[in-house]
C-alpha cells in the first residue's frame, strides 16, 4: 500500500512538473528588432527608441507609448498563461496624470482590464519587470498596452515597453488548433487560432504556394493541401491545413483563398529621400520623395509621400528607371506640376529586352496642371520591359514635376473559371474607393441569381457585417469602417464570388 502511494505521489509530482514546463512554452519573446510593429501587432500613436532598451531579447528598440493616449496590441495568441514585459516610466513631474493599463480582448472590440499601473509609477530610473498571470484557455486572445497621460509632454508623461513575452497554457489532448498559418514561409496576416478562413492577395509574379502550419499541440497531426492553380477556379486557388487532435476527437480545417494581383508593382511612395529607390532593382537620380506636397498626397496606394523630379544645376538631370518586367500590359501614374514656367516636360519611354528606347509619350507643359491627373499607357509586351521617365526642367528653376501612385499591370493569364468571369461582369460596386455609402448592383443571370447575402469582410476573412440580397440594387453603409482594403463576399448557389473595395 505504501509503495502504491509513493508511486502515486511521484506520478502527481511528475505531472505537475510537466504541466509547469508546458506552461513555460512561449508564444513569443519580442525584443523589437525594427522601428515598426512586429508582424500581426498594432501600434497607435507610438514611437520607437534606441535610447532606452532593456536588452533581454533580440532587438535594439523599445516602444515609446506617448502622451494623450497610446495603444500597443499584440498579435492574437492561442491561450495565454503568463504575460511578462519590462517598462520604464518617464513621468517625474506628472505622476497623477500618467497611467498604464494592461487589457485583454477576444475580438479587439471589448477589452477587459487585467492591471492598472502595474509597476512603481514613481520610479523612472530603470526598467521594471512586470509579471501578470492571465490563465485564459481561449483560442484567440489579444493583449493591449494602453497608456494615458492627459497633460504629458514629449519627454514626460509616457513610458517605454520592451521584451514582451506570453506563455501558453497546458495543451489539451483534444486541441486541434494552429499557433501559426503560413504561405511560402510568411505568416498569414491577422491569424488567430479561432479563425479558420482567410483571403490573401499575392504579387503578380507568384505562381506557386506552399502552405504551412505550426501545431499548438505537437502531438496533434496535420494534412496540408496546397493550391493547384492560383489563376484557376476557387477550389484550385484554395490551400488548407487539416488538423486532427492528439486524441482524435476534434478536427479543424484552416483555409486560405488566394488571388493573384493584377499589378506587377504599385507604388504610393514612402519618405525615403534623395535618389533612394522605392522598388528593388530600380535606378534614379535627382529624384526626391517628400511628404510636403503642394497639391496634397494622391493616396491611391500606400505611402504618405510622392516623388518629385528637380534640376538645380545644368549638368544634373533627374530620371527614374524601373527594373525589367515580363508580361507587362499597362502603365499608369498620377502627375502634377508645381510652379510651372512653361518649359517643363516629361519623356516616357520603354526599352524591351535591352534594346533601344521607344517613346511612349512626351508630356509637355500644356498637358500638365497643378492638380493630380492620371496618365495611362498600353505597354503590351511579353518580353522583359523597363520604363524610363526623364524630365526637362529649367536649370536653377523652381518648377517641380510630381509623380504619385505609379503602377504597372501584368497581362491577364487565362485560367479563371467562366462562372467567376460572368459574376465579375454582372456585379458592379461604386464608388470605389468609398467613404460612406457604397452602391452594389447585381444583375440577375444564371450565375448570380443564387446569391442570398453579401458579407463585408476584412482581408483575413473575418465577417464584419452581413446584408440580405433581395433586390438588384443594394446600398451598403461602410462609414464606420477604418481606412483599408476589404472584401465583399457574395454567398449562395454554386458560385461564391468576392470583390475588393477600398475604404478611404
Amino acid at each position: 500500500m505504501k509503495k502504491n502511494l509513493l508511486i502515486a505521489v511521484i506520478v502527481v509530482l511528475w505531472l505537475t512538473s510537466a504541466g509547469s514546463l508546458l506552461a513555460q512554452t512561449y508564444h513569443f519573446q519580442e525584443g523589437f528588432v525594427t522601428n515598426a510593429p512586429p508582424t500581426g501587432w498594432i501600434a497607435t500613436n507610438v514611437a520607437y527608441s534606441t535610447n532606452y532598451n532593456n536588452n533581454l531579447y533580440t532587438g535594439t528598440y523599445s516602444l515609446k507609448l506617448k502622451p494623450n493616449e497610446s495603444f500597443l496590441i499584440t498579435k492574437a495568441v492561442n491561450t495565454a498563461a503568463i504575460l511578462e514585459f519590462y517598462v520604464r516610466v518617464r513621468d517625474t513631474t506628472k505622476l497623477s496624470d500618467f497611467h498604464l493599463k494592461i487589457e485583454k480582448s477576444y475580438d479587439k472590440v471589448a477589452w477587459t482590464e487585467l492591471k492598472t499601473d502595474p509597476c512603481n509609477m514613481k520610479n523612472d530610473s530603470v526598467f521594471q519587470k512586470v509579471t501578470i498571470p492571465i490563465n485564459d484557455n481561449a483560442t484567440t486572445i489579444y493583449i493591449r498596452f494602453h497608456a494615458i497621460s492627459v497633460n504629458g509632454t514629449a519627454t514626460l508623461g509616457l513610458c517605454y515597453i520592451d521584451d514582451v513575452s506570453i506563455t501558453k497554457m497546458v495543451v489539451s489532448p483534444s486541441d486541434a488548433t494552429l499557433n501559426d498559418l503560413t504561405y511560402n514561409g510568411a505568416s498569414i496576416e491577422g491569424f488567430a487560432a479561432s479563425i479558420l478562413e482567410y483571403a490573401k492577395e499575392v504579387p503578380y509574379s507568384v505562381e506557386q504556394i506552399a502552405i504551412g502550419g505550426v501545431l499548438n499541440n505537437p502531438g496533434a497531426s496535420m494534412v496540408i493541401t496546397n493550391p493547384t492553380n492560383l489563376r484557376g477556379y476557387l477550389a484550385d486557388r484554395t490551400g488548407s491545413v487539416k488538423v486532427t487532435s492528439q486524441d482524435g476527437t476534434v478536427t479543424k480545417i484552416y483555409k486560405i483563398v488566394f488571388t493573384v494581383s493584377d499589378y506587377i508593382y504599385k507604388v504610393g511612395f514612402t519618405l525615403t529621400g534623395d535618389g533612394v529607390m522605392p522598388v528593388l532593382g530600380w535606378r534614379g537620380g535627382y529624384t526626391y520623395t517628400s511628404a510636403t506636397i503642394p497639391m496634397g498626397n494622391h493616396a491611391e496606394f500606400d505611402g504618405a509621400a510622392a516623388l518629385k523630379f528637380m534640376r538645380g544645376q545644368p549638368d544634373k538631370i533627374g530620371y527614374l528607371n524601373t527594373a525589367k518586367y515580363i508580361k507587362s500590359d499597362s502603365l499608369s501614374f498620377w502627375l502634377a506640376v508645381d510652379q510651372p514656367d512653361g518649359v517643363e516636360n516629361l519623356l516616357v519611354e520603354k526599352r524591351v529586352n535591352g534594346g533601344v528606347k521607344i517613346i511612349i509619350d512626351n508630356i509637355n507643359s500644356s498637358k500638365m496642371t497643378g492638380q493630380w491627373q492620371q496618365f495611362k499607357y498600353k505597354i503590351g509586351e511579353a518580353d522583359s520591359t523597363e520604363i524610363i521617365l526623364t524630365p526637362t526642367l529649367t536649370a536653377e528653376g523652381l518648377t517641380r514635376i510630381w509623380i504619385d501612385d505609379l503602377a504597372m499591370k501584368g497581362k491577364k493569364v487565362s485560367g479563371l473559371s467562366i462562372d467567376e468571369k460572368i459574376a465579375d461582369k454582372f456585379i458592379s460596386i461604386y464608388p470605389n474607393p468609398v467613404q460612406a455609402e457604397m452602391t452594389v448592383r447585381i444583375q440577375k443571370t444564371e450565375s448570380t441569381s443564387g446569391y442570398k447575402e453579401v458579407k463585408i469582410c476584412d482581408m483575413t476573412g473575418r465577417v464584419l457585417a452581413t446584408q440580405s440580397i433581395n433586390k438588384e440594387w443594394l446600398l451598403l453603409d461602410v462609414s464606420s469602417l477604418p481606412k483599408g482594403i476589404y472584401l465583399l463576399k457574395f454567398d449562395g448557389g454554386n458560385n461564391p464570388h468576392s470583390r475588393k473595395f477600398i475604404k478611404n
